[in-house]
Protein backbone atom coordinates (compact mmCIF):
# COMPACT_ATOMS: atom_id res chain seq x y z
CA UNK A 1 0.00 0.00 0.00
CA UNK A 2 2.80 2.39 0.90
CA UNK A 3 4.60 1.47 -2.31
CA UNK A 4 1.55 2.45 -4.41
CA UNK A 5 1.28 5.80 -2.60
CA UNK A 6 5.00 6.51 -3.17
CA UNK A 7 4.68 5.62 -6.88
CA UNK A 8 1.64 7.95 -7.13
CA UNK A 9 3.57 10.80 -5.48
CA UNK A 10 6.54 10.15 -7.76
CA UNK A 11 4.28 10.34 -10.88
CA UNK A 12 2.71 13.59 -9.62
CA UNK A 13 6.18 15.04 -8.98
CA UNK A 14 7.39 14.14 -12.47
CA UNK A 15 4.24 15.60 -14.05
CA UNK A 16 4.51 18.85 -12.09
CA UNK A 17 8.24 19.10 -12.83
CA UNK A 18 7.70 18.66 -16.57
CA UNK A 19 4.86 21.20 -16.51
CA UNK A 20 7.08 23.72 -14.71
CA UNK A 21 9.89 23.12 -17.21
CA UNK A 22 7.53 23.55 -20.20
CA UNK A 23 6.14 26.83 -18.84
CA UNK A 24 9.63 28.11 -18.01
CA UNK A 25 10.90 27.17 -21.49
CA UNK A 26 7.92 28.85 -23.20
CA UNK A 27 8.31 32.08 -21.22
CA UNK A 28 12.01 32.23 -22.11
CA UNK A 29 11.27 32.05 -25.86
CA UNK A 30 8.26 34.39 -25.65
CA UNK A 31 10.33 37.20 -24.18
CA UNK A 32 12.23 37.67 -27.45
CA UNK A 33 10.81 40.90 -28.90
CA UNK A 34 11.11 41.98 -32.52
CA UNK A 35 13.87 44.47 -33.24
CA UNK A 36 13.07 48.08 -34.10
CA UNK A 37 12.26 48.51 -37.77
CA UNK A 38 11.61 44.80 -38.23
CA UNK A 39 8.34 43.92 -39.96
CA UNK A 40 6.11 41.57 -37.96
CA UNK A 41 4.05 39.34 -40.23
CA UNK A 42 0.68 37.74 -39.75
CA UNK A 43 -0.58 34.91 -41.91
CA UNK A 44 -3.85 33.49 -43.14
CA UNK A 45 -5.54 31.46 -45.86
CA UNK A 46 -8.28 32.26 -48.29
CA UNK A 47 -11.32 30.05 -48.45
CA UNK A 48 -11.35 27.32 -51.07
CA UNK A 49 -13.47 28.71 -53.85
CA UNK A 50 -14.13 28.07 -57.50
CA UNK A 51 -14.03 30.42 -60.45
CA UNK A 52 -15.98 29.35 -63.54
CA UNK A 53 -14.17 29.17 -66.87
CA UNK A 54 -16.65 30.46 -69.43
CA UNK A 55 -15.93 29.90 -73.13
CA UNK A 56 -18.47 30.83 -75.82
CA UNK A 57 -21.14 31.59 -73.19
CA UNK A 58 -20.89 28.12 -71.68
CA UNK A 59 -19.20 26.93 -68.49
CA UNK A 60 -16.42 24.54 -69.47
CA UNK A 61 -15.08 23.99 -65.99
CA UNK A 62 -13.92 25.58 -62.77
CA UNK A 63 -10.61 26.75 -61.39
CA UNK A 64 -10.57 25.71 -57.72
CA UNK A 65 -8.13 27.81 -55.70
CA UNK A 66 -6.87 28.42 -52.21
CA UNK A 67 -4.02 30.76 -51.35
CA UNK A 68 -2.02 31.43 -48.21
CA UNK A 69 -0.92 34.98 -47.51
CA UNK A 70 1.25 37.04 -45.19
CA UNK A 71 0.30 40.48 -43.94
CA UNK A 72 2.14 43.33 -42.25
CA UNK A 73 0.77 43.05 -38.70
CA UNK A 74 1.19 46.76 -37.88
CA UNK A 75 -0.83 47.82 -40.95
CA UNK A 76 -3.42 45.08 -40.34
CA UNK A 77 -4.10 46.56 -36.89
CA UNK A 78 -5.25 49.78 -38.59
CA UNK A 79 -7.67 48.01 -40.94
CA UNK A 80 -11.21 47.30 -39.72
CA UNK A 81 -12.42 45.28 -42.72
CA UNK A 82 -11.32 41.63 -43.09
CA UNK A 83 -8.47 41.57 -45.62
CA UNK A 84 -9.52 38.18 -46.97
CA UNK A 85 -12.50 39.85 -48.71
CA UNK A 86 -10.13 41.98 -50.79
CA UNK A 87 -7.84 39.05 -51.54
CA UNK A 88 -10.72 36.79 -52.61
CA UNK A 89 -12.14 39.54 -54.83
CA UNK A 90 -8.81 40.10 -56.58
CA UNK A 91 -8.22 36.39 -57.08
CA UNK A 92 -11.69 36.00 -58.58
CA UNK A 93 -11.12 39.04 -60.82
CA UNK A 94 -7.78 37.65 -61.91
CA UNK A 95 -9.19 34.32 -63.11
CA UNK A 96 -12.77 35.12 -64.15
CA UNK A 97 -13.09 35.61 -67.89
CA UNK A 98 -9.34 35.39 -68.53
CA UNK A 99 -9.28 32.16 -70.50
CA UNK A 100 -10.48 31.65 -74.04
CA UNK A 101 -9.20 28.09 -74.12
CA UNK A 102 -9.08 25.48 -71.35
CA UNK A 103 -5.42 24.80 -72.14
CA UNK A 104 -4.62 28.37 -71.07
CA UNK A 105 -5.43 27.39 -67.48
CA UNK A 106 -2.57 24.90 -67.52
CA UNK A 107 -0.12 27.64 -68.45
CA UNK A 108 -0.84 30.08 -65.61
CA UNK A 109 2.26 32.06 -64.63
CA UNK A 110 1.88 32.31 -60.88
CA UNK A 111 4.61 34.92 -60.46
CA UNK A 112 2.66 37.34 -62.65
CA UNK A 113 -0.64 36.44 -60.98
CA UNK A 114 0.87 36.83 -57.51
CA UNK A 115 2.41 40.22 -58.27
CA UNK A 116 -0.81 41.49 -59.84
CA UNK A 117 -2.96 40.40 -56.88
CA UNK A 118 -0.55 41.85 -54.30
CA UNK A 119 -0.38 45.19 -56.14
CA UNK A 120 -4.16 45.43 -56.59
CA UNK A 121 -4.94 44.50 -52.96
CA UNK A 122 -2.35 46.94 -51.61
CA UNK A 123 -3.88 49.71 -53.75
CA UNK A 124 -6.92 49.62 -51.44
CA UNK A 125 -4.88 50.60 -48.38
CA UNK A 126 -2.74 53.66 -47.55
CA UNK A 127 0.27 51.46 -46.71
CA UNK A 128 1.24 48.11 -48.29
CA UNK A 129 -0.54 45.41 -46.30
CA UNK A 130 -0.23 42.19 -48.30
CA UNK A 131 3.40 41.03 -48.30
CA UNK A 132 3.29 37.63 -49.99
CA UNK A 133 0.84 35.24 -51.60
CA UNK A 134 1.46 31.50 -51.86
CA UNK A 135 -0.47 28.86 -53.79
CA UNK A 136 -2.06 26.38 -51.42
CA UNK A 137 -4.30 24.69 -54.01
CA UNK A 138 -4.90 25.29 -57.71
CA UNK A 139 -6.93 22.78 -59.71
CA UNK A 140 -8.98 22.79 -62.86
CA UNK A 141 -12.08 20.62 -62.94
CA UNK A 142 -13.97 20.28 -66.21
CA UNK A 143 -17.75 20.36 -66.35
CA UNK A 144 -17.71 16.82 -67.72
CA UNK A 145 -15.84 15.56 -64.63
CA UNK A 146 -18.37 17.25 -62.36
CA UNK A 147 -21.29 15.72 -64.27
CA UNK A 148 -19.67 12.27 -64.05
CA UNK A 149 -19.18 12.67 -60.28
CA UNK A 150 -22.79 13.77 -59.80
CA UNK A 151 -24.21 10.86 -61.76
CA UNK A 152 -21.66 8.38 -60.37
CA UNK A 153 -21.02 6.80 -63.73
CA UNK A 154 -24.65 6.56 -64.84
CA UNK A 155 -25.29 7.50 -68.43
CA UNK A 156 -26.98 10.80 -68.97
CA UNK A 157 -29.39 11.36 -71.81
Amino acid sequence: MIRIAIIGLWICGVALGSLYFAVWQNSATASVAPKAGEVVLDDGKTDVFSVPVIIDNAVHGYVVTQFAYTLDKSVKALVTVPVSYFINDEIFSQFYGQYSDVKDVQQVKFDDVKKSIIDRVNAHFPQPLLKDLLVEQFNYISSKEIRNQNTKGLERP
